[in-house]
């Protein structure tokens, strides 16, 4: 760990430094636009790893209201300037600037650590000076009935039991607890399970329970680093709402797309020690550093042709006496020229990926008839009949504990039914991804022999390509798989799944520990998969680009929503709202309860009366804003597929034509489903 390290637990970092004047060279006072002053500033701050300078001249500020995410690749230093910020870790140079009471606070990406004590408990943590108050004061009251009239320090105990008193109401002690309660039951946790042992959850669950405590200190600037890794989509939605209604600043490490265009207004790229900014949403941002990478390779490009230029006069002339001064001159433009050069990282080629062919199968892959599941007494799925058909894309969604992962691992035939039939074609080839697959790859292996393991002998030849379409070029292939970050494990071992010959693909939360570009690998893998798959995910935009209808758990219940995650959005968004479903659902028979159905109605709870209305406006008119962007982004991809068809050359390459053509057809889907779901809203 770095020197400056602390533990990495949730926490509240309260530090008061006198925020330092800025000026200008000529001595006079720089203005500042923000009327209220910056809560950090970090000037020219340069960091290093060992050898490795993981970044300098980093300058950043931050004011109130500020909703920024910092998005780079894995490695790029994302959590190390967070950390810096924080104060944990020291920069080897430059300033690091706070205003007079500002607070931290801080969800760092694993805090679930132990606590001996409550899930209320540990909400309530983050009102620890007032429960040792309320604890003094008891003390106090306790000692005062004991007490005898002529207590020389009667007269003191009392002043300090009114003085505590006096704090408490100020502080209005008695809206602790159900506050507390009320935004544990938005991340999900029934009110039963409040009062039981954090101990007794996962790590995952006591991740929410840091959250919550992380919420209720009402930090002023507040930093959270990948907080979607443990939340289903209720408590998801219910945590955007609540930072939608955060007063202070806000930074966002997330390789959630969904959840980063609706909690940040801007956004810091930290990419090759560099932070560049760019003062719009997510979606605008990848729109414009397209649009800034195009600039700087033109830029480039006449870099590169006065270098050329300059170099045949030097090459020409450099022999001749007379030119040789000249030549010179022009030697040392070249090199002032070749450090005015950008290097840009590679640009991500098109992904094709070539499938082992599998066994043809029939129309129906996998069916579920009237089964029910359960690890007690109590039906976990109760009376589900499914039908999977070649080549579809499911996604199954639900809270926490509904049993997704049970009815997938029953569909896999992982898990017997003890009522209903499950059948399987006989030439069915399912292939099952587990979450936690990327453990399981032998560390004393490289990449490539860990894909070497599963290939056929068709496929050897394709292995190095096949790699290069998962991120892992030239010499990364023979890296050890112990050395690798979660990350490229998962990539490694979604890559390994894809070369197997199957015809149905069960996955389990496969987007877990990738960043963007994992994901992007993912999204183009599977929509180029021609077989079945069924997938696990709180991972929306997968969703929304995969998924072509949507099996949803809650209490026992299997219901199957047409269409795609953006349909079943809509049917969702307007149960909710009173109306009736915007499609017609095929609902499994039973309801049977669920042994964890938690989230759902605790995250639609906790809201009455005209806050309701308001906060279900505000919700609205923000979806709506959204859906219209989306709109106008899919309507201009449409074009430009629509501009390439066009072109009588492209037909003279059969591949591409019918991936533009299955590229245009899939576009056109997807805008017709945004106009649904935006009529919904």
């Amino acid at each position: 760990m770095p020197q400056g390290a602390v533990p990495g637990e949730a926490r509240i970092v309260v530090e008061s430094l006198a925020l330092a004047g800025v000026r200008r060279q000529d001595g006079a006072p720089r203005p500042d636009p923000n009327p209220e002053p910056p809560l950090i500033r970090l000037q020219n701050i340069r960091y290093s790893i060992g050898a490795r300078s993981l970044f300098s001249d980093i300058t950043w500020t931050v004011a109130p209201g500020d909703r920024v995410a910092l998005v780079g690749p894995n490695g790029a230093g994302k959590t190390t300037l967070i950390r810096i910020i924080l104060g944990e870790y020291t920069p080897e140079s430059g300033q690091r600037i706070m205003s007079k009471g500002t607070r931290f606070g801080y969800l760092p990406q694993e805090a679930a650590e132990r606590f001996e004590g409550t899930v209320l408990g540990r909400a309530m943590e983050a009102h620890r000076h007032l429960l040792e108050m309320r604890e003094e004061l008891d003390a106090l009251y306790e000692g005062l009935q004991h007490s005898l009239p002529d207590n020389p320090k009667l007269p003191a105990l009392l002043d300090r039991a009114g003085e505590l008193q006096h704090h408490l109401e100020l502080k209005d002690e008695h809206t602790l607890e159900p506050e507390a309660r009320r935004v544990l039951g938005g991340l999900g946790f029934k009110t039963e399970d409040q009062d039981r042992p954090l101990a007794e959850f996962s790590g995952g669950w006591r991740m929410r329970a840091a959250l919550a405590a992380l919420l209720l200190t009402d930090p002023t600037l507040l930093f959270l680093d990948e907080p979607t890794n443990h939340l289903d989509l209720p408590a998801l939605e219910w945590l955007e709402d609540y930072l939608e209604e955060f007063h202070g600043g806000l930074v966002v490490v997330s390789h959630d797309r969904v959840f980063l265009d609706r909690v940040a207004s801007e956004v810091r790229e930290l990419d090759q020690g560099v932070l560049s900014e760019y003062a719009t949403s997510f979606t605008g941002y990848l729109e414009e550093r397209e649009t800034r990478r195009d600039r700087l390779e033109a830029q480039n490009v006449q870099v590169d042709k006065k270098i050329a230029q300059l170099s045949r006069f030097a090459e020409r002339f450099g022999a001749k006496a007379s030119k040789a001064t000249q030549a010179q001159s022009k030697r040392k433009q070249i090199e002032r020229l070749k450090a005015q050069r950008i290097v840009l990282p590679r640009r991500p080629r098109g992904i094709r990926f070539v499938f082992p062919a599998p066994p043809h199968v029939g129309r129906s892959v996998v069916r579920l008839r009237d089964v029910s599941f359960g690890y007690s007494a109590a039906d976990v799925i109760s009376d589900a009949s499914i039908e999977i058909e070649r080549g579809e894309k499911i996604a199954i969604v639900g809270a926490n504990g509904a049993g997704k992962t049970t009815l997938l691992r029953v569909i896999a035939g992982q898990l017997a039914p003890r009522e209903g039939e499950r059948e399987i074609h006989q030439h069915a080839r399912p292939a099952y991804f587990a979450q936690h697959a990327a453990e399981t790859l032998d560390g004393k292996l490289t990449i490539l022999q860990a894909v070497e393991e599963v290939a056929t002998d068709d496929a050897m030849p394709r292995l190095r390509s096949l790699l290069g379409n998962f991120l892992f070029v030239g010499d990364d292939v023979f890296k050890l798989c112990r050395i690798l970050s979660g990350g490229e494990r998962q990539r490694v071992a979604i890559a390994r799944l894809l070369l197997q010959p199957t015809n149905l693909l069960l996955l389990d939360e496969p987007t877990h520990h990738l960043d963007l570009a994992g994901k992007e690998v993912l999204e183009a893998a599977l929509e180029q998969y021609p077989g079945a798959v069924i997938v696990v995910t709180h991972d929306r935009s997968l969703m929304a680009r995969l998924a072509t209808r949507i099996l949803a758990v809650q209490d026992g219940r299997v219901t199957l929503y047409p269409g795609g995650y953006d349909d079943y959005e809509a049917a969702r968004v307007k149960a909710e709202s009173g109306g009736a479903p915007a499609s017609s659902p095929a609902v499994s028979k039973g309801a049977a309860g669920s042994k964890g159905a938690a989230g759902s109605k605790a995250a639609a709870g906790h809201k009455s009366g005209d806050g309701t209305v308001r906060t279900e406006s505000r919700r609205r008119a923000k979806e709506s804003e959204r859906l219209e962007k989306e709109i106008e982004a899919k309507e201009g991809d449409l074009k430009s597929v629509e501009a390439e068809l066009a072109d009588p050359a492209v037909y003279a390459d059969g591949a591409r034509t019918k991936e533009l053509l299955a590229r245009y057809e899939r576009i056109k889907v997807e805008v017709e489903s945004l106009w649904k779901r935006l009529e919904a809203v």
